[in-house]
């Protein structure tokens, strides 16, 4: 699974108010539902990745991480 925990981590240490990210960042096309899908782990498009990290100006890394899946038995 991929996990948005980096980009949440980011933004709270930038102190970066998703607002921000709506509507001051409107030429990256940051919808509030894009917005809603970060931060519930779900998933987003690598043109969103690649606008948080030019937002940033960080690494891929600095947004997400992978978490494997539990194994079931």
């Amino acid at each position: 699974m991929i996990s948005f925990a980096p980009f949440r981590k980011l933004i709270k240490e930038r102190n970066v108010s998703t607002y921000y990210l709506r509507n001051k960042c409107a030429e990256y096309n940051l919808d509030s539902k894009t917005i809603k899908r970060l931060m519930n782990d779900e998933s987003v498009s690598t043109y969103t990745i690649n606008s948080l990290c030019n937002i940033f100006q960080c690494e891929v890394t600095d947004i997400m991480k992978f978490v494997a899946d539990a194994k079931k038995e």
